[in-house]
């Protein structure tokens, strides 16, 4: 049976993916953003980097057959499965700060807090949590190089980005509480994590 946790709308949520299992990253009601980030179960030091993963690709789009890399280039997921094919690897995750100079807003919910307390267990300093790979975030680049921003997410309900975890991995992702722009739709939804053998 699989394993599979499900990551209420704002807040986040883990789980274990052993080497050779597949991780599903699920969109439940659909247009809603992940914001993921997976550390190495030996060492959670070592964490998925989105500079190194454009490094190593050489671009800021992802693709079917990618291998996403830690801080170390060593080899974590590989993409399988696409249904959007529209994600982000450029912004942070909102946080405390963003919520307070773009909106005047304290103590919203953030993705940043929400993986603070995901992995609080794991001793790291909240200066020095990672970045993200946003998955279904909206944000292409435009033609003068900028990024376009605040447009609804793609994805629909149901649809998946699937990765092959190539070490041990703890995978943790915020069903980002972003409200104030339309980038998540309407309202805030969840998403599930699957883990299954591969």
């Amino acid at each position: 049976m699989p394993d599979e946790v499900l990551i209420k709308a704002a807040h986040g949520g883990r789980i274990a993916v052993k080497q050779g299992q597949v991780l599903e990253v699920v969109n439940v009601e659909g247009e809603q953003i992940c914001d993921f980030f997976a550390f190495n179960a030996a060492d959670v030091t070592e964490y998925l980097s989105t500079s190194h993963c454009r490094a190593r690709l050489r671009r800021v789009v992802l693709n079917v057959g990618d291998v996403l890399v830690t801080r170390l280039y060593n080899s974590m997921f590989e993409i399988v499965e696409d249904d959007v094919g529209s994600h982000d690897m450029c912004y942070p995750p909102c946080d405390p700060v963003r919520y307070l100079q773009g909106f005047g807003i304290e103590d919203h919910r953030s993705c940043r807090t929400n993986l603070a307390e995901t992995i609080a267990d794991f001793g790291i300093p909240y200066a020095y949590l990672p970045d993200p790979v946003n998955f279904f975030q909206n944000t292409p680049i435009l033609p003068d190089g900028r990024f376009d921003y605040g447009e609804p997410s793609h994805a629909k309900a149901g649809d998946r980005i699937v990765l092959r975890a190539l070490m041990d991995v703890i995978a943790v992702g915020s069903a980002c509480p972003m409200d104030l722009v339309p980038m998540n739709g309407d309202r805030l939804t969840d998403i599930r994590f699957v883990v299954r053998d591969g």
